[in-house]
């Protein structure tokens, strides 16, 4: 995989159309797959642009996993220094006997 960082964008060499019943379908490679937290089954839009690119793009995102939680956790935990500002605490009011 070719990644191109000024547009963002990773181009992949390689993809190979197959017949698939009376459709052509695309091969995508298995680290892609990962890496957007696609599966067998994930419904894709096909865009075609002006300049007769393909785009596929999932019609629902995939939640983040606990791991991407994680580590975009431990990133922001990573800038609190002990110098950062700190507010006040805030008097909510009375607690209990919220109503739902």
């Amino acid at each position: 995989m070719e990644q191109n960082h000024e547009k963002g964008l990773i181009v992949m060499a390689g993809a190979m159309l197959s017949k698939w019943g009376n459709s052509i379908a695309v091969r995508i490679p298995n680290q892609v797959v990962k890496r957007l937290h696609l599966e067998e089954g994930t419904e894709l839009q096909v865009i075609v642009t002006p300049e007769n690119d393909i785009l596929l793009h999932p019609t629902v995102q995939p939640e983040e996993t606990n791991e991407d939680l994680r580590s975009h956790l431990k990133m922001l935990l990573s800038t609190i220094k002990p110098d950062s500002l700190r507010h006040a605490e805030i008097d909510l009011g009375i607690e209990g006997d919220e109503l739902l």
